[in-house]
């Protein structure tokens, strides 16, 4: 009896370990089958190829922009409206002005016309033009802004003209300008002749192996069951190509049209040979005693040029390299006309007297750019000057009945030059001069009591070799008018007298 009790407890105690032991086995084979399964879960890879398809959509998000700027205010325009650009880096990319007046130049087109905007905008890939005007509507400053498409140059935008009364009121403008602009830029499409490199897709993720499970049966429990080895070859991982950046060209200096103002103009001027004539008649010679005086051929009344002269102007803009705006165009001008191997003969014929024949001229000179691209240039010139006429003796003996004169004067005159077409230029000059002074002629000896002006003017046409040379003809003429109030008494008695000087002249310009 107590044997049978022993071996009843034993059989118990057997039967409550075996789930034990089989439970523990259960998990041991469930562990390693399982484990490899989860070592070879590719989950790298697939962030990867994810993260190559986001980013070469971003690159396409950014559009290339460019900023034109013309008139009065054209520096204040630019500079806000880059400044907006800069402010989304992720959005725009700004292309300076410099490389579009580059290519329209070269192009022959106008960039802020329709067929000229898609034109630079197929050469540099843009995808818009921001066309800033600043010029004067009537009397007052205006900020007009228009987007051009890069694909085929409509206006996505043009919001209602601004008026600032200044420049320091043209950010403002273009702030409060900005949102309907910006809905344009977004609009705004490249040219299709110009597509960026696109991005190689990259290559598919090869899937690992998958393990195999063994489906036998399970053995004893006493006997744990052997996993299939790891698969070794490890996952290729997806390469993402990055896209070839776009090679962008060499920017180069603009070309400067002459009287544009598009840059400021540090020099100018022109150098040349040229003709020129004198002729002085008096009015209302009473007695017949004046004699008349004519250099060059005589055509009824007025001297054609003849007579040589090395002629010559310069104007230095001191303030166009440190400052921008109107300051930049303020500048210093000089000019002289000297003769060269003149003769003038007596009342006689007999004898030929030494003659010299010069003018200079300086002042400050005032130039305000205006128009579509700043084509053309309004110039305001404030100048003192002399314009000597003189017989020179010989033998200590010279014509007393022809007197010498010498202008001293203060004159004013306005200009108005003009880009006329991408190789010829045009220049017009008129103003007053004041004489101060006219030597002899109003002396005591001849006309003590005479009164005076003058007036001057010009007419050029250049056509530019390159953006610094130009060769230009040059019509001038200067005329000097009196009234003699003679007294009883006077050495003369006339009622006044008109001495011109025409010229002709063939120079060689500069600007730079």
């Amino acid at each position: 009896m107590p044997q049978r009790v022993a071996d009843q407890r034993k059989a118990e105690l057997a039967l409550k370990t075996l789930p034990r032991f089989a439970s523990v086995t259960a998990l041991l084979g469930a562990a390693l089958l399982l484990g490899p399964a989860a070592h070879a879960a590719p989950k790298k890879p697939a962030k990867t190829t994810q993260a190559a398809k986001k980013k070469p959509a971003k690159q396409a998000d950014v559009r290339r922009v460019a900023v034109l700027a013309s008139g009065p205010h054209a520096q204040a325009a630019r500079d806000a409206l880059e400044a907006e650009l800069a402010r989304r880096p992720a959005r725009y990319e700004i292309v300076p002005e410099s490389a579009v007046r580059t290519v329209a130049s070269r192009l022959g087109q106008d960039p802020t016309s329709p067929a000229g905007a898609t034109a630079v905008a197929s050469e540099l890939g843009l995808s818009a033009l921001l066309v800033a005007d600043t010029a004067t509507n009537g009397k007052k400053q205006q900020v007009r802004l228009t987007v051009r498409n890069g694909r085929d140059g409509k206006a996505l935008a043009s919001p209602a003209a601004a008026r600032p009364a200044t420049a320091k009121l043209v950010p403002a403008s273009v702030k409060r300008q900005w949102t309907a602009l910006e809905k344009g830029l977004q609009k705004s499409r490249a040219p299709e002749a110009v597509v960026s490199t696109p991005a190689v897709e990259p290559e598919p993720a090869v899937k690992p192996a998958t393990p195999i499970v063994d489906t036998t049966p399970t053995p004893p429990a006493t006997k744990p069951p052997v996993p299939v080895p790891e698969d070794k070859t490890p996952a290729r991982k997806p390469v993402a190509v990055a896209p070839k950046p776009e090679e962008k060209k060499p920017e180069e200096e603009p070309k400067v049209s002459a009287g544009t103002g598009r840059r400021p103009t540090l020099v100018e001027g022109a150098v040349g040979l040229k003709l020129f004539g004198r002729s002085l008649r008096y009015k209302d010679d009473l007695f017949g005693v004046l004699r008349p005086y004519t250099l060059g051929a005589d055509v009824g009344g007025f001297a054609l040029p003849g007579a040589p002269q090395v002629s010559g102007d310069l104007t230095v803009y001191p303030l166009a390299r440190f400052k921008q705006g109107a300051l930049a165009r303020l500048g210093i001008t000089g000019s002289i006309d000297q003769s060269f191997g003149l003769k003038s003969t007596g009342s006689t014929g007999a004898v030929s007297y030494p003659t010299v024949a010069r003018e200079w001229q300086a002042g400050l000179r005032y130039l305000m750019p205006f128009g579509q691209g700043e084509r053309y240039g309004f110039e305001v010139t404030g100048t003192y000057g002399m314009n000597t006429f003189r017989i020179d003796p010989v033998n200590d003996e010279r014509p007393l009945d022809l007197p010498n004169v010498e202008y001293q004067t203060a004159g004013l005159t306005l200009g108005l030059r003009a880009e006329l077409t991408q190789k010829l230029d045009f220049n017009f000059r008129l103003g007053y001069l004041h004489p101060l002074s006219a030597g002899e002629l109003n002396s005591d000896t001849w006309f003590p009591n005479a009164s005076m002006g003058a007036i001057t003017g010009s007419a050029s046409v250049a056509y530019r070799l390159n953006s610094f040379l130009d060769v230009r003809l040059k019509a001038d003429l200067r005329r000097y008018f009196f009234k003699f109030n003679p007294d009883v008494g006077d050495p003369y008695i006339a009622g006044g007298a008109v001495d011109q000087y025409p010229g002709l002249s063939l120079q060689l310009g500069f600007k730079y």
